[in-house]
């Protein structure tokens, strides 16, 4: 009969016959050989390769918000784990949206809020995302004049304004 056996030739016995399906949870190597009344032969061996499952991030911790328009900002990835040939890829707009970067931290610098995407992508799987927003303040912009009568009798008042530019944030 076909042996099949686990850890090494005559190892432990894991089934008999043509074949044998298994569902190892490690990387495992597998023998079989033959046993009969006349001779037991040597062993044929294979490898069953497990590759582990990524899994999904817990949050996104962001460095700083709200940032100032031009400002920059670092993002990281909190809890999850990478499976086999897996990568943090992140995205913005939605996940799977527009890809921004691939790593553990990635550093942004939006020009206006922005909701940021993580998820783990690899061999065995793609995970769901995590997600976090980034505030973007904006900056104020210089008047180009001022307006009003700039002559005036002593003891007059006039009403200067601002002509053109913009307030930012704050």
């Amino acid at each position: 009969s076909w042996n099949w056996y686990s850890g090494s030739c005559g190892g432990t016995l894991v089934g008999t016959g043509n074949s044998i399906t298994v569902s190892p949870s490690t990387t495992t190597t597998y023998f079989v050989r033959a046993i009969g009344t006349c001779n037991t032969t040597g062993c044929a061996s294979a490898t069953v390769t497990v590759n582990t499952l990524s899994t999904a991030p817990g949050s996104i911790a962001v460095g700083t918000t709200p940032i100032c328009n031009g400002q920059s900002t670092t993002l990281t990835v909190n809890g999850g784990s990478l499976g086999t040939g897996a990568v943090w890829r992140w995205y913005s707009g939605s996940c799977g949206g527009t890809i921004v970067g691939t790593g553990l931290s990635i550093s942004v610098s939006p020009i206006s809020t922005t909701t940021y995407f993580v998820r783990a992508e690899g061999t065995c799987n793609t995970t769901s995302c995590a997600s976090a927003g980034v505030t973007v303040l904006q900056l104020s912009v210089a008047p180009t004049s001022i307006t009003g009568t700039s002559t005036i009798c002593n003891g007059q008042s006039t009403t200067l304004s601002v002509n053109g530019g913009s307030l930012g944030a704050g």
